[in-house]
């Protein structure tokens, strides 16, 4: 490949990869959906006895923004017990609090993972109803909103050596009973639920129930931008991931049919899942909304998303379910171990053909980089070893690549006199082109060699930085102490390297490349609107592509001092 075409084809790969970002910038990508000028309502549920939904409200304007937290607030039946109690249970990976109203946790707190002030992260932000929920008939009954008797007395209990169960039960004169069983794990991030219904005809269920996570996730990253466009309901139906993020007028109400392995919603770096074990769900339902916020850093579109599956069921004496329910990180490797694609809640290696071929990179990464931190307990440094270790393992392929730039760059006045010869016919001179090429044993496409190994790992690396809790908070030197996060402004400290990245860049192209004048322009540019992509991507990728164009440098000096013992021979 000669050097006019080098150019180019970095060019596309970048505007491939940076398509959107490109756009967005130049204000060409469709902007996000502004919010109804005029007040939109929605129906809220009152409750009357047993938990059935007897009347509406109505709610307008900015009420429906609040419209989740209106739903959550418990309202007690009259016809159930009046003391509402509350028992927590300690995991060594969370504690969780549950309550009888509703049958389930309300809160649940991550020890493993804080916010950046050191308090735990709270899976279930805001919510004073249980989870997960279970509506019937039409969604006019919902587990949420009625007071279960439960196996156990208020109070602590630990769950640190043996699974606890706890069962909670709510029963009608007439013969029906709900039964939501749970059992907490010592080490997991997941806890089991068995759904059972007594007599469904009792209650007046027939055909299906939902059964659903009704709580949005909060905000757990410095910058909740980040946090708010990661936010979407998943599922894996059928053996495909889908998402479900069809808002319409600031609102999402979206459902997909067919089979459903798993639910779940998630944010940058942690997910809640339900996972049916019995049989799959028939589908699948997301409901939400966004709607524009102010922050330090300017306007940004805040969301909020609850999902939900529908379970048929038959005309029997006995409704009953499991499920599993992860509650946790988007760690990989742990979620890969529930053998239900759960690891695809992260989207990496999903999209047909790109993914499936940069799939086995990213998994490499995730296995290998854990143990290169195991040995060596910083993430920076891993990083840096990681691109020094790329760089020697395609030192072979750098150094044929740079002997037929030198070779190209020999033949250059021969190839401008066939030009010269040829200008009137292009295939009389393609002819002789390749003539010249084969005597002299050159392949002009060999200096993109480096490139094809290096573009799927590339693409790994960005997926992987963008998606996994590996990064997050782990520091390097000085004020990086986070190479999970960008530079959130051009005055933000982190954009130190970013710098230090363009000027790496610089130098690598300035030394590499030729001096033609045609080149000029891109060697200039090409850094400073690869720094302007970067600027906001994970400090990680950053140091990555900073060390691997420093040791870009390397692979050329080591070049040269080879060609002047050996075999570059004059054209």
């Amino acid at each position: 490949m000669d050097k006019k075409t080098l150019p180019i084809l970095i060019i596309l790969i970048v505007l491939v990869l940076f398509y959107w970002p490109i756009m967005k910038f130049l204000g060409l990508a469709p902007e996000s959906e502004k919010k109804a000028e005029q007040p939109q309502t929605a129906v809220t549920d009152t409750l009357g006895p047993s938990g059935v939904i007897s009347d509406t409200t109505v709610i307008s304007g900015p009420a429906d923004t609040a419209s989740f937290k209106e739903l959550a607030q418990p309202v007690l039946p009259p016809d159930t017990v009046t003391e509402i109690d509350t028992i927590v249970v300690k995991t060594k990976t969370y504690t969780v609090t549950l309550t009888s109203f509703g049958g389930g946790p309300f809160s649940m707190l991550l020890h493993d993972y804080t916010y950046r002030d050191g308090n735990p992260i709270e899976m279930i932000p805001d919510s004073s109803v249980a989870v997960p929920e279970a509506t019937f008939a039409g969604q006019t009954f919902s587990t949420s909103k009625i007071n279960f008797a439960c196996s156990l007395k208020p109070g602590t209990y630990e769950a640190t050596r043996e699974p606890l169960d706890i069962t909670y039960s709510y029963s009608i004169p007439d013969g029906g009973q709900i039964i939501r069983r749970f059992r907490f794990y010592p080490d997991k991030y997941n806890f089991d639920l068995v759904l059972q219904v007594i007599n469904p005809e009792a209650f007046g269920f027939e055909r299906k129930y939902s059964i659903l996570w009704n709580t949005p996730l909060g905000v757990a990253e410095p910058n909740p931008e980040t946090d708010y466009g990661a936010m979407e309901a998943v599922a894996m139906m059928s053996g495909s991931r889908e998402n479900l993020n069809d808002f319409k007028d600031n609102r999402l109400d979206q459902s997909l049919t067919g089979y459903t392995s798993w639910a779940g919603v998630r944010n940058k770096y942690f997910a809640a899942v339900l996972i049916p074990r019995d049989r799959n769900a028939d589908g699948v339902f997301a409901k939400g909304f966004k709607e524009k916020v102010e922050t330090p850093e300017g306007e940004i579109d805040e969301r909020q998303i609850i999902v939900g599956m529908d379970m048929p069921f038959a005309s029997v004496d006995l409704v009953s379910d499991s499920f599993t329910v992860f509650v946790g990180p988007l760690d990989y490797m742990l979620m890969a171990k529930y053998g239900v694609d759960l690891e695809d809640m992260l989207d990496i290696g999903t999209t047909p053909v790109v993914g499936w071929i940069i799939k086995p990179f990213a998994i490499g990464i995730m296995w290998l980089l854990p143990r290169m931190y195991d040995l060596i307990p910083n993430y920076g440094v891993v990083i840096i070893l990681f691109a020094l270790m790329i760089k020697v393992v395609t030192l072979p392929l750098s150094m044929k690549s740079f002997k037929s730039m030198q070779m190209m760059k020999e033949l250059q006045p021969k190839i401008e006199e066939l030009k010269q010869k040829h200008k009137k016919n292009p295939q009389a001179m393609n002819q002789e082109m390749m003539k010249l090429y084969k005597k002299h044993g050159v392949n002009p496409m060999s200096g993109c060699l480096p490139m094809l190994p290096q573009m799927p790992l590339f693409f790994a690396l960005f997926s992987v930085f963008r998606s996994t809790i590996l990064l997050r908070d782990a520091p390097f030197v000085w004020f990086i102490t986070d190479l999970s996060r960008g530079a959130s402004s051009f005055t933000d400290p982190y954009i130190v390297l970013v710098v230090i990245m363009i000027i790496a860049q610089f130098l690598s192209q300035k030394l590499t490349m030729g001096a033609q004048q045609q080149q000029k322009a891109f060697m200039y540019l090409m850094p400073f609107f690869m720094g302007f992509l970067f600027y906001r991507f994970a400090a990680g990728l950053v140091l990555y592509w900073t060390c691997f164009s420093l040791f870009s440098l390397l692979d050329y000096v080591l070049f040269k001092r080879r060609s002047t013992v050996t075999d570059i021979k004059p054209v």
